[in-house]
């Protein structure tokens, strides 16, 4: 039996605490950022769910392949060893026997495309998730962003909007509106909604950073 500490969507993690009282055997956490591409490397998963301990090698493919998951950009390991339904939450291992991925999704349209979450920049998320239950000290701005394309509301401009903003949040403090278009955050221009995601996870909790926006045709700093 097991009890769930904590979950996180963002990373796709979760931690789990094993209830028997007795020893187990455990693995070692290894570093995904010193991988090279063409290492060996083997998944450990329950492909199908009924297949329990099957072991696949492979090599890894490539690094920091840009996947979206739900809404989430993450940056995973691709590898082409075989990986199933039924694999996810599975170790990826290298050749030493440590742990440097979370398989966690395949491409069942093509042969060879797997991918696992790197285990170096969980660490945090998976301690933080075992003494708190949650992700402690995460930048958080309180606001939902939507990408509106050119003419598609009454001749709107394109671009990113605030749609809807979290009473008492950070953005809601710094005079953010529902309907402002945001054109640069921290400086940079804004194109994409993950472009606004990957310059909140940059910071740090307590950072200010600039905001511009668009607001009845008129250009403002928040």
């Amino acid at each position: 039996s097991a009890q769930i500490i904590g979950t996180d969507e963002q990373t796709d993690i979760a931690v789990l605490k094993l209830m028997e009282d007795h020893e187990y055997s455990s693995v070692t956490l290894g570093d995904s950022d010193t991988l090279q591409v063409g290492e060996m490397v083997i998944a450990i998963g329950n492909p199908l769910g009924r297949l329990e301990g099957t072991v696949t090698a492979g090599v890894v493919s490539a690094l920091d392949r840009q996947m979206n998951n739900n809404g989430y950009t993450m940056s995973l390991i691709q590898t082409d060893a075989s990986i199933n339904s039924g694999n996810s939450g599975g170790a990826l291992i290298n050749s030493f026997g440590e742990v440097i991925g979370v398989t966690n999704a395949k491409m069942s349209s093509a042969e060879g495309l797997g991918f696992a979450i790197p285990i170096t920049p969980v660490k945090s998320v998976i301690e933080s998730l075992i003494n708190y239950g949650y992700v402690a000290n995460r930048p958080y701005l309180g606001v939902t962003v939507t990408y509106i394309y050119d003419n598609a509301y009454y001749g709107a401009k394109g671009g990113v909007y605030a749609v809807e903003i979290v009473d008492g949040s950070p953005a809601d403090k710094s005079g953010l509106e529902v309907g402002d278009r945001i054109v640069t955050f921290d400086g940079v221009e804004i194109d994409d909604t993950n472009d606004i995601i990957d310059i909140r996870d940059s910071h740090m909790v307590g950072d200010e950073v600039p905001l511009e926006v668009v607001r009845n045709g008129k250009r403002s700093e928040e």
